[in-house]
């Protein structure tokens, strides 16, 4: 794979090159800048495989390199320091980073499934990236999920519930669909908060708006749009209430 490497900081570059060369035999590094304005001119002549990008840079963030080549193909690897927003940015759209200073294995696993993903997915998941970062939150439609197959991309408003199985989470759709995440839980929840999400349960996540009735058991239970009884943990009770009387 022929890769770009973009990074403000030149001991960063130094040190993600240095790990190439030794661990990921299979990538050619093409080039290596820290200004991102250069970097993109590069990356339109050269037309990478693989781009790692650092995500903030004071003369333009990695964001805004991607929007510069959004009409480009390649796979992109985002590189950071610890950053809520951007992190819940780029796990939005599932697309993978690398947590400064750079482990050499999550390093050689990034670049492994770069080369396993079809290139048809990347489009989609920019998309979702820059919808995250230039609409609000409120406004947002689709969110990419890693499964065992690849991704999938999912219209929020068909979500109707999210169950726990073990280390996995089974997303129920709208139409009777289906599909397992291979994630936890609360990697969701965190993925959905702010839109019409609430974990009801230690092993459910409904979508309130898809919510048909309320049904006064011991703790409650609420009857989703595909037909699922979801039991309502006795603390969750009130707040469910409240955040039903709420939409």
């Amino acid at each position: 794979m022929r890769a770009i490497l973009i990074d403000d900081e030149t001991n960063c570059l130094v040190m993600l090159s240095l790990l190439l060369k030794r661990y990921c035999l299979n990538v050619e590094i093409i080039g290596q800048f820290d200004k991102p304005r250069l970097a993109v001119q590069c990356i339109k002549d050269l037309k990478p495989d693989l781009v790692f990008l650092d995500v903030d840079m004071p003369e333009l963030t990695g964001f805004d390199v991607l929007d510069s080549c959004k009409d480009i193909p390649f796979h992109v690897i985002f590189t950071t320091a610890h950053n809520q927003y951007a992190l819940k940015a780029i796990k939005y759209s599932a697309i993978d980073y690398l947590l400064k200073p750079i482990d050499k294995e999550e390093l050689i696993t990034a670049v492994q499934k770069a080369q396993q993903h079809p290139p048809q997915y990347q489009a989609q998941q920019r998309d979702i990236l820059l919808d995250y970062v230039n609409v609000a939150q409120s406004l947002k439609e689709k969110i990419a999920l890693p499964t065992s197959d690849g991704l999938v991309f999912i219209e929020i408003k068909d979500i109707v519930l999210c169950e726990s199985e073990g280390n996995y989470t089974k997303i129920h759709l709208s139409q009777g669909r289906a599909a397992i995440y291979t994630k936890h839980l609360k990697d969701i929840e965190e993925l959905l908060h702010g839109q019409s999400f609430f974990r009801v349960h230690h092993s459910y996540l409904i979508n309130l708006k898809q919510v048909v009735q309320y049904i006064r058991t011991d703790g409650g239970e609420v009857k989703m749009s595909n037909g699922k009884h979801i039991p309502i943990s006795r603390q969750k009770k009130q707040d469910v209430l409240d955040a039903l009387s709420r939409l």
